[in-house]
């Protein structure tokens, strides 16, 4: 039980710095736009980069932030409905819905995982103008997918210790 409880916090922590760090690059978007109007409309001359990066740079925040709302279980869900349940039967829906977010991020992780190794294999590029690479840019899907299968399989975790706690009272 010790030990399940050691895995949610490390996990949970972990997902919470990563959280944390993903809004400076919020703030690395914003100057990227706010560059990027400067350059356009004050001298004329407007960038072929900060778009794509501003998107790659989104693409980075997600990875990042999505672990850290499943952790806080802030994504969306029914609460009007849930609400109503006994704690059992809540603790036996979120086992169901941890379980097929695992499932989901192991496809995810497989399928993203090909794909970001194809790019790095055949050198793949974005076909705009200023054309950067785009395998360290797919290299965010299977690193967001284990962040995702870490903190799901944390909450089953928690689910776990949870349905014993209950089953003690």
């Amino acid at each position: 039980m010790q030990k399940l409880k050691q895995f949610i916090t490390i996990i949970g922590s972990m997902n919470r710095g990563l959280g944390r760090i993903s809004s400076f690059v919020l703030m690395l978007i914003m100057l990227f736009l706010c560059y990027e109007v400067v350059m356009r409309y004050f001298f004329n001359s407007p960038t072929i980069w900060v778009h794509e990066l501003s998107g790659f740079s989104f693409a980075f925040y997600l990875a990042l932030t999505g672990p850290w709302l499943l952790e806080r279980k802030e994504h969306v869900s029914v609460d009007i409905v849930y609400s109503r349940f006994p704690p059992r039967f809540r603790l036996t829906a979120d086992i169901i819905a941890y379980l097929v977010c695992l499932i989901f991020f192991v496809v995810l992780f497989w399928v993203g995982g090909k794909d970001m190794l194809h790019a790095f294999k055949i050198n793949q590029h974005s076909y705009t103008v200023w054309g950067p690479p785009l395998g360290p840019v797919k290299l965010f899907v299977p690193i967001a997918a284990v962040l995702f299968i870490l903190q799901a399989l944390a909450g089953i975790c928690d689910v776990i210790v949870k349905f014993r706690e209950e089953s003690a009272k």
